[in-house]
């Protein structure tokens, strides 16, 4: 019994250390704190005092350096499903992080923006339009030459959902297209889509096959790229290239929820 509860101690002790974060300041301080909170400007910590005790204290969140945050254990996981076009596992993994941990999203040191990126691309990735757009909106509050460009292409799904095609052909022009920061392929991404609606084939293929050949490391977009592209071939009747773009993505993502929506696009060219 007593071994049972050194171990139970030794698993707290553990665990609590693993949770502490060292807080850094432009004063060269350091403050250990397993516990943050925001109000406001101010980051509240509990620190121990000399006695013993604990008091929370705050700190100004403009005088923070750095935060040794623990780095979630879903990252690694979720850049590998990223790195698959496993949109689906992706929204799962960052889901509960980018809600909780959203109030500490511009301290340095916080894993926030890259749990957003990869959460954004995915929400854009499954079409899922209004949601990708609102975490743009969020996403753009950080000041980051990333932070922006990622806001200004993912803000464009707000006018999919909405049918304002003239605002997405707009704001798309508006990045650039080859070159471009990380939004730009989910500018092309939402260009590719307007363009479709429009039956503007030939313009929804350069824009689908942009983000597959100038934008290869935006693998979660990279599926709803090549489908787009077998919808632009179907409407050009190109049968030989529908067959093998849908090939391409069923080989290069099979993880991916189009690929059942592949298959059934290729009957299109079966049926008498």
């Amino acid at each position: 019994m007593k071994s049972r509860f050194l171990l139970i101690l030794i698993s707290c002790v553990a665990l609590t250390a693993a949770r502490s974060q060292d807080i850094t300041t432009a004063d060269g301080q350091v403050h250990r704190s397993s516990s943050l909170r925001r109000a406001g400007s101010t980051i509240m910590i509990k620190v121990t005092t000399p006695e013993g005790g604990l008091i929370e204290v705050g700190i100004p969140a403009a005088t923070i350096v750095k935060i040794s945050f623990p780095k979630p254990p879903e990252l690694a996981k979720a850049q590998a499903a990223g790195s698959a076009g496993n949109a689906p596992e992706v929204l799962l993994l960052t889901g509960d992080y980018v809600t909780k941990e959203a109030e500490f999203k511009d301290l340095p040191g916080s894993w926030w923006p890259e749990m957003a990126r990869l959460r954004l691309l995915a929400l854009a990735g499954t079409g899922k339009d209004a949601d990708t757009a609102t975490l743009a909106r969020e996403i753009g509050s950080l000041k980051s030459p990333d932070a922006e460009s990622l806001s200004r292409g993912g803000t464009l799904f707000a006018n999919i959902s909405s049918g304002d095609k003239e605002a997405v052909i707009v704001g798309a022009k508006a990045l650039p297209r080859i070159g471009g920061g990380p939004g730009s392929a989910l500018a092309q991404l939402a260009l590719g889509r307007i363009l479709l609606v429009k039956k503007d084939y030939p313009g929804a293929l350069r824009a689908f096959l942009t983000i597959k050949v100038f934008y290869p490391s935006a693998t979660l977009l990279q599926p709803a790229a090549l489908f787009g592209a077998a919808q632009a071939y179907v409407g050009l009747k190109d049968e030989k290239r529908t067959a093998m773009t849908i090939k391409d993505l069923t080989e290069s993502y099979p993880s991916s929820p189009l690929v059942a929506e592949a298959k059934k696009l290729a009957e299109t060219f079966s049926k008498p």
